[in-house]
């Protein structure tokens, strides 16, 4: 229950702070997610709450979260992004 309470914080802080995409695209290092409005978000950090480069919707937007940045992952058991290491292939 915590967790949920946690990535609401989280969701709404972010939508807060974020500029709107709609029409636009999102620059280099972020990408558009729908909810809870249309908005550019950065891309994941390192333990940032996360979701798989794959996981779009048909509009190639992605709904809460964005993928992790270039060199991580996203771990499905943490919903968090890690680093990639040398014995990984994805």
């Amino acid at each position: 229950m915590l967790k949920f309470a946690v990535l609401c914080f989280l969701v709404i802080m972010a939508s807060t702070f974020a500029e709107q995409c709609g029409d636009q695209v999102c620059g280099a290092g972020s990408c558009c997610a729908e909810y809870p409005e249309m908005h550019c978000k950065r891309v994941g950090q390192l333990y940032d709450i996360c979701v798989d480069a794959d996981a779009t919707k048909d509009s190639g937007n992605h709904l809460f979260f964005c993928p992790c940045d270039e060199g991580m992952y996203c771990d499905m058991n943490t919903w968090s992004c890690q680093k990639k290491t040398s014995g990984r292939s994805e």
